[in-house]
């Protein structure tokens, strides 16, 4: 990376660091570019440089933490981790996700996890579906953990998970809606 890139980069990290400080005191809606990038010590060129938006910020940052994730599930090799290592993906970045869930921004969560389920290269109505259905699936999950406040650890949410595996679809039907 020459130094230019370098100085983006940490141009990016300075603007993103900020908002989510400024966000842990201030409603997301209440922050202006102005006094973000005066927080983060740049200039309203380079914040509109990298981004479009403070909701791009976000977007960004959230893209990132999936692609973090996405390495360190591909470096495990074994498709059997997928729940262990998205509980603990989501717990190691538990001050981030609750950030979020506390500013009313879990949509963005939930709509990174249709990006990650790739739905835009779904061939046909059933890929789409499904897809579509298992990123509802890991975002209700995921969603209700952090309504709690996350004070589960990842080895107590994969036991739940593990129960969950073991439950029947009649069985939800009749927890769910009080008949089978």
């Amino acid at each position: 990376m020459n130094k230019k890139q370098e100085a983006n980069t940490l141009v990016k990290e300075c603007i993103t660091t900020a908002l989510l400080q400024m966000m842990e005191t201030t409603p997301y809606e209440q922050i202006a570019i102005t006094d973000l990038v005066k927080k983060a010590g740049v200039g309203r060129v380079s914040f509109y440089r990298n981004f479009e938006s403070k909701k791009d910020v976000i977007e960004k940052q959230l893209v990132f933490l999936l692609k973090e994730w996405g390495r360190e599930f591909e470096a495990r090799g074994d498709l059997s981790a997928f729940s262990d290592s998205v509980i603990r993906h989501y717990y190691k970045h538990k001050d981030f996700y609750l950030l979020l869930y506390k500013q009313g921004l879990s949509d963005m969560i939930y709509e990174t996890l249709r990006y990650a389920c790739r739905l835009d290269e779904a061939r046909s109505n059933f890929e789409r579906y499904n897809k579509s259905m298992f990123a509802g699936m890991l975002f209700g999950w995921v969603d209700e953990w952090m309504r709690k406040g996350m004070p589960e650890s990842p080895d107590e949410i994969a036991l739940l998970s593990a129960q969950m595996n073991t439950t029947t679809n009649g069985h939800l039907i009749k927890l769910c809606f009080g008949r089978a």
